[in-house]
């Protein structure tokens, strides 16, 4: 990685970290200005960090989705880009701090991995890997903004009473639904990066990092203590109203599933024909990103046609976020394919 590159980025971290803090301040006190300053904060990291990836793309003379640590670092950013342009008229807090806490586990992530710039090997020198990547990412940044918005209306519905709301009480598997959502997947995060960190740790070429990543567990353990500080008495009055968090739920989803199928699928099939000679061969990934597409599917089925709503949409948004980021990390870590390289 180059000095321009490591400095960009640095910037773009701190820049993250600071909007955090003010974000977590700004919905403890209230304050309007404090947020403003936040999401500026927010936008300069973003810059930094694009800026980081056009000057990679400049110097290695292809865009930066190869590999591992180029996957990491250019989803981060989309996410923090996107969380930004989907609370451009309705600001959601909870949901622009969440893309930053997001984005700096992500680059923290992307340092344990090696960086340097490497010839791209012949399968990925072409512009379709340009079009099914690019297109891939911001669907999977569409999916995971919508997961933030699903977990904070699972919330939303713990905290309501039928008194304070007209929407009826939870029901017995609806309430069971949520706090699966909003405790056992901490655990579950936790839990995995835990095992992440024993996984790499077995690794001879990333033995040396485990502790890195140790670090990064903690540093995200903080983060989240240090939101729930200033959240913890008042969370119920700085979530948005359940309803808006369904509704831009689907909104996010809508408009990541055409990116991620034909992205993702469409474009990936081309792909796959014009480097192996096949436009299916049921590789590990393009296995699980099928799966990811029925998931997807099968949550805007349901709510078009079926006229769901609600904690059971909510659950297969962050069952949909699950299955994709297996697909974009799990299989690459856990099961060799074609697609281990990136």
């Amino acid at each position: 990685m180059n000095n321009p590159e490591i400095l960009m980025f640095v910037v773009a971290l701190l820049s993250y970290l600071a909007a955090f803090s003010l974000y977590s301040v700004s919905l403890g006190f209230k304050r309007q200005k404090l947020y403003s300053f936040a999401r500026i904060l927010n936008w300069l990291g973003a810059m930094f960090a694009f800026s980081a990836l056009l000057y990679r793309w400049y110097t290695a003379g292809h865009p930066p989705l190869s590999n591992m640590y180029e996957s990491l670092v250019t989803l981060s950013t989309f996410i923090v880009l996107g969380g930004l342009m989907f609370t451009s008229k309705e600001p959601i807090t909870l949901l622009e701090a969440a893309s930053v806490a997001g984005a700096v586990f992500m680059i923290g992530i992307a340092s344990l991995f090696p960086s340097n710039v490497r010839p791209l090997v012949p399968a990925l020198n072409s512009y379709w890997l340009h079009l099914h990547v690019t297109l891939a990412f911001l669907g999977e940044a569409c999916f995971a903004i919508a997961f933030v918005l699903s977990y904070l209306y699972c919330l939303k519905r713990l905290f309501e009473r039928p008194a304070d709301d007209t929407k009826p009480a939870l029901s017995h598997k609806e309430k069971i639904a949520c706090h699966a959502v909003t405790w056992v997947f901490p655990v579950l995060f936790f839990g995995g990066m835990g095992a992440l960190a024993y996984y790499l740790g077995s690794k001879p070429a990333y033995a040396a990092v485990r502790y890195n990543l140790w670090a990064l567990i903690g540093l995200m353990a903080v983060m989240a203590l240090f939101l729930l500080k200033y959240l913890w008495r008042g969370l119920s009055k700085v979530l948005p109203d359940a309803q808006q968090l369904d509704n831009l739920t689907y909104r996010a989803i809508a408009v990541g599933y055409p990116l991620f199928t034909v992205g993702g699928l469409i474009f990936g099939m081309i792909w796959a024909n014009k480097a192996w000679g096949r436009y299916w061969g049921w590789d590990p990934k393009e296995t699980w990103a099928l799966i990811t597409f029925f998931v997807y599917s099968i949550y805007l089925h349901v709510r078009l046609v079926r006229g769901w709503g609600g904690v059971s949409t909510a659950c297969l948004s962050v069952l949909g976020f699950i299955v994709t980021m297996f697909t974009l990390f799990g299989v690459n870590l856990l099961i060799s394919g074609l697609h281990s390289y990136i």
